[in-house]
Parts: C-alpha cells; sequence; structure tokens
C-alpha cells in the first residue's frame, strides 16, 4: 500500500504498547463526551469490549509514537460477514493534522485487502467533526438513530468497497 502521509507516519497492525496508548486516548475521548464510567476496571472492560475483542486494530505511528489507530471486525459476523466495521481515535495532540483521514483510507484499502465488499458504522453525535473525513471517503448516511447520545441524533454511514460500487473514490485518486 502506498504510503497515505506527507510524512513519516504509517499504520501497521497495533502492538501492545499501541494498545496501550490507544487506550488513553479512549479515556480522553470518553472522558470528553461526558460518558466516564464509574471506575478504571469498568473503562478498560468498555474498551476490550468495544476495541479489542474478535478485531484487527490498526495504529497510525510517527518517529515510535502513537497517534492514534482503528479496529476493523465483520459488522454482523453470522448473517453479513462481507460488511466491515471500523472505530476510530486519534490523539487530541495530532487532530487536524491528517491523521484520521489516513486511518480511513487506510481502513477502506485493508478491508477491501480482507475481502470485505462493504463498511458501516455508527457516529454517535452527527455534530462530530469527522463526519467531513467520512463523506470525502465516500461513506453517505444510510440512516438517522434518533437522540442516539446526549439527545443528538446518530447516523449510520456506508459505503461499498467494490471497484464499481456506487460509492466515490478515495480522495486523490
Amino acid at each position: 500500500m502506498t504510503n497515505l502521509f506527507a510524512d513519516s507516519t504509517s499504520v501497521a497492525e497495533a502492538d501492545p504498547s499501541d494498545i496501550a496508548m490507544l487506550f488513553e486516548v479512549y479515556c480522553d475521548v470518553v472522558a470528553s463526551g461526558g460518558a466516564t464510567p464509574s471506575d478504571d476496571d469498568e473503562l478498560h472492560d468498555l474498551f476490550n469490549e468495544g476495541w479489542i475483542r474478535r478485531r484487527r486494530v490498526y495504529a497510525a505511528r510517527r518517529h515510535g509514537a502513537t497517534l492514534g489507530g482503528y479496529f476493523l471486525r465483520s459488522n454482523f459476523p453470522a448473517m453479513a460477514g462481507h460488511i466491515a466495521q471500523c472505530g476510530y481515535l486519534v490523539s487530541r495532540s495530532v487532530r487536524g493534522q491528517g491523521i484520521g483521514t489516513g486511518l480511513v483510507l487506510h481502513s477502506l484499502a485493508e478491508a477491501r485487502r480482507l475481502g470485505y465488499s462493504a463498511m458501516m458504522f455508527n457516529l454517535v453525535n452527527e455534530d462530530n467533526p469527522s463526519r467531513r473525513i467520512y463523506e470525502r471517503a465516500g461513506f453517505q448516511v444510510v440512516g438517522r438513530i434518533p437522540l442516539a447520545h446526549d439527545q443528538l441524533d446518530g447516523l449510520i454511514y456506508w459505503r461499498s468497497l467494490d471497484a464499481g460500487g456506487s460509492s466515490a473514490q478515495e480522495p486523490g485518486q
């Protein structure tokens, strides 16, 4: 795969040190959303269940530092295993530097390589600035979840991964 970043940032399967850093970013995201679990064990359990268990995890690194990452799994393992699902985390210190865009583009290529034909995921807060990244990468809003979190609607994003699919191509292609 060609490098998706203008600098020395790269994406690869996460190792244990990446997982530890992604947990720190996860804690920051949860705390900033006002949904902090009651204790550290509960937060760790939520992270392991939502991010690690039965998922492939990838990390973006630059000069040995983990900047963010994503998980990739089948959205519906038994009935619709051809549809991938991802979740993304980017460290607050590097937001706005293209890390999120690079992770999304990497996940699209990796999902294709693994044989998925589509990708879908939920965006809990429709005011989330990552919407622009998803829409530029060809994702379409195919559903709305009323009052999904904190009185805000959630969005269901989808796009085809097939070469002749109905979605737009990634930027630059």
